[in-house]
């Protein structure tokens, strides 16, 4: 019986030692793809560190990027306004000259046609006209002589413009 216990035992024991040859053939196989599979975890984690320190680094210069440029349109924007109420203060320095010379030359050409001297007539007999009133109270009496004052006084005003314009020679525009 020993003897057919150590065949029995024998076909067997090679059965299990195959079997164990497989089981660490397998383990062993495992082992290695696992260690695989580790090697790669950790090249990934480091090539997602590498990946995050990207984008944000991407992102930081982005946003640098635009507040610089926003910055720089504001400036530009700003000098452009600048340009522009210079350029309209010119225009409207420029129409008002304008304006002025051809009010000017309108002022002296109705002097020319209506004549100073038809004021300075036409004052003189408004003065003579209330001289010849009698004032029925004191108040009418006041009224008459500040506006024959008044009268005199805006005559004698435009007689010395005149007479400063005449001697006084015109800025050439």
């Amino acid at each position: 019986m020993d003897q057919d216990e150590t065949k029995l035992d024998s076909p067997n024991n090679s059965g299990s030692n195959d079997e164990i040859e497989k089981l660490t053939t397998t383990l062993n196989q495992v082992s290695g793809e696992l260690n695989t599979i580790k090697a790669n975890i950790e090249k990934r984690k480091s090539e997602t560190t590498t990946l995050k320190i990207l984008f944000y680094t991407g992102l930081a210069v982005l946003l640098v990027g635009f507040i610089y440029t926003n910055q720089t349109l504001q400036r530009a924007q700003s000098r452009n306004l600048e340009t522009n109420i210079v350029t309209l203060q010119n225009s409207i320095n420029h129409n008002l000259l304008s304006l002025e010379r051809k009010l000017h030359e309108k002022i002296i050409t109705l002097e020319n046609k209506a004549g100073v001297l038809n004021l300075h007539g036409s004052i003189k007999s408004m003065n003579r006209a209330l001289s010849a009133l009698q004032p029925e109270t004191q108040t009418t009496n006041a009224l008459i002589k500040k506006v024959q004052k008044d009268s005199q006084e805006l005559s004698n005003m435009i007689l010395n413009q005149q007479n400063k314009d005449k001697t006084t020679p015109e800025a050439v525009p």
